[in-house]
C-alpha cells in the first residue's frame, strides 16, 4: 500500500501533439510536448545530451503522439484534516446544547467517534487531468466541558484515499494520520466562538502511465511509473455564530476563517519508459473565509430528541492560486529544470450539510450528516458522516 494522506493528488493527463502548440499553453503535457518533439530538440537532441537507454529510444525518432501523463501534486483538499475539522465543529455544538433539549448533561467528560465517506470528482482542464477519488476516513476525540461552556479537547484522525485518472489510466493510493487541539468559548449566552489547530502526516503513493508513439514506424513505447513521498499539513480555524432560540427552532449566523498550509517533499519517479520525471518540493497556502447560515429544529419523541439541522455557506479562497512546479527528466542526465502550471482553483464557492442528531435518554447522540460541494466550476464532492457522542 502507498502511503499518504489528504491531499488531493492533482493531475495533469492528455495526449501530447507532434505539432507545435502555443507559447501561452504550459501544462505539463504541452511542456512535454515540446521537450521531446524534433528529437527531443528542446533538451539537446539525441547527439548532443547524454540521456538514459528509454529517453535515448525516444529521442532517436520523430514523435508523433506523446506521454499520456498524470501527475501528482498538492491541490484541492480533500478528506483528511478538513473533514476533521468540520466533525470537530459539529462536536462543539452538541457539547454546548445548541437546538439541544439536554444542555447540563453535556458538561463533563465526553468523547465521540465518527466515520465518513467522500466521493470526490475533478473534470479534466487546459492545464489537469480529470480525476476520481474515494475517501474513507474516522475521527475519534475526547474533551471536556465547564460549568461555563467552556470546551477544550483533542482528536485523532485518520483517512485512506484511492483513486484513478481519467482517460490515460493509473492512479494513487494515499493515507493521513492527523491530530487536532480544539476549543470553544461563550461569552455571552448564544453566542460561541471555536478554534480548531491541526496537523496532519500525509503520506502519497503515485502510478502514472506514460506512453509514447514513435514516427515513422509507429511505434508505441509505453509503461508504468510509480512515485512514492511525503508531506505535511498544518492547519488553524476560528468559527463563530450566534443562535437566535425560536421555541422549537434555532437560527442563526455562521462566519469563519481557516488557513491552511500543505507541503509535499519531491520525488522521483522509478521505472523504464523513459518518461519518467523527478518532482521538486511543492507548497500550497490557502486562506479562507465563510460566512453561512445555520437553522435546527427540536422535536422531542419519546424515546429522545430529534434534532434535523442544516448549515448553507459561502467561502472565499485569498490565497491560493495557480503555481508552477518544477520537475527534471530522470533519464536526461544533464537534469536541467523545467516548469509546469496547475490550474487557477475557483475563488468562491458554496457548501450545503443537511442533517440530524437525537439525544437518547441516557445522554448519547448518534448524528448523521451529508455535505455537497456547490458551484464549484470543475469538480464535484459527496461525502455523508455517521457518528456517536457519549457523554461520562
Amino acid at each position: 500500500m502507498r502511503l499518504r494522506w489528504i491531499a488531493v493528488a492533482m493531475v495533469v493527463t492528455a495526449g501530447v501533439l507532434a505539432t507545435s502548440l502555443p507559447a501561452r499553453a504550459q501544462g505539463l503535457n504541452d511542456v512535454l510536448t515540446r521537450l521531446l518533439s524534433n528529437n527531443c530538440g528542446a533538451i539537446g537532441g539525441p547527439t548532443n545530451a547524454p540521456l538514459g537507454p528509454g529517453l535515448q529510444e525516444i529521442c532517436n525518432f520523430p514523435t508523433t503522439a506523446g506521454a499520456s501523463s498524470a501527475t501528482g501534486s498538492v491541490g484541492s483538499e480533500s478528506r483528511g484534516g478538513g473533514a476533521g475539522q468540520l466533525e470537530i465543529y459539529r462536536r462543539l455544538r452538541q457539547r454546548q446544547g445548541a437546538a439541544s433539549a439536554d444542555r447540563d448533561g453535556t458538561r463533563g467528560i465526553g468523547v465521540f467517534v465518527s466515520t465518513d465517506y467522500q466521493n470526490y470528482d475533478q473534470d479534466s482542464n487546459r492545464f489537469e487531468g480529470g480525476f476520481s477519488r474515494d475517501t474513507v476516513g474516522g475521527t475519534a476525540g475526547v474533551d471536556y466541558m465547564f460549568g461555563n461552556g467552556f470546551v477544550i479537547g483533542t482528536a485523532l484522525s485518520y483517512a485512506h484515499e484511492f483513486g484513478n485518472y481519467d482517460g490515460v489510466g493509473g492512479g494513487f493510493d494515499h493515507d493521513a494520520y492527523g491530530v487536532q487541539i480544539y476549543g470553544s468559548v461563550v461569552p455571552i449566552p448564544n453566542l460561541f466562538i471555536d478554534t480548531v489547530l491541526g496537523y496532519t502526516r500525509k503520506d502519497y503513493g503515485f502510478e502514472r502511465r506514460a506512453s509514447v508513439t514513435l514516427a515513422p514506424i509507429n511505434r508505441i513505447v509505453a509503461g508504468s511509473t510509480t512515485g512514492d513521498t511525503d508531506g505535511n499539513e498544518f492547519r488553524i480555524s476560528v468559527n463563530t455564530g450566534y443562535d437566535f432560540q425560536l421555541g422549537m427552532f434555532t437560527v442563526g449566523p455562521r462566519v469563519g476563517v481557516s488557513y491552511r498550509e500543505t507541503t509535499m517533499d519531491g520525488f522521483r519517479e522509478q521505472g523504464s519508459t523513459g518518461l519518467e520525471l523527478a518532482y521538486d518540493n511543492q507548497n500550497v497556502q490557502s486562506l479562507t473565509t465563510t460566512a453561512g447560515i445555520y437553522g435546527a429544529v427540536a422535536i422531542s419523541t419519546g424515546f429522545g430528541v430529534i434534532v434535523p439541522q442544516g448549515t448553507f455557506e459561502y467561502v472565499h479562497e485569498f490565497l491560493d492560486d495557480q503555481r508552477s512546479v518544477g520537475f527534471r527528466l530522470v533519464q536526461e542526465v544533464a537534469q536541467q529544470r523545467f516548469l509546469f502550471q496547475t490550474d487557477r482553483p475557483d475563488r468562491d464557492y458554496f457548501n450545503l450539510s443537511v442533517g440530524a442528531s437525537m439525544v437518547l435518554p441516557s445522554g448519547m447522540q448518534p448524528f448523521v450528516n451529508f455535505r455537497e460541494l456547490i458551484a464549484y466550476r470543475d469538480r464535484s464532492s459527496h461525502t455523508v458522516t455517521l457518528g456517536l457522542r457519549i457523554p461520562f
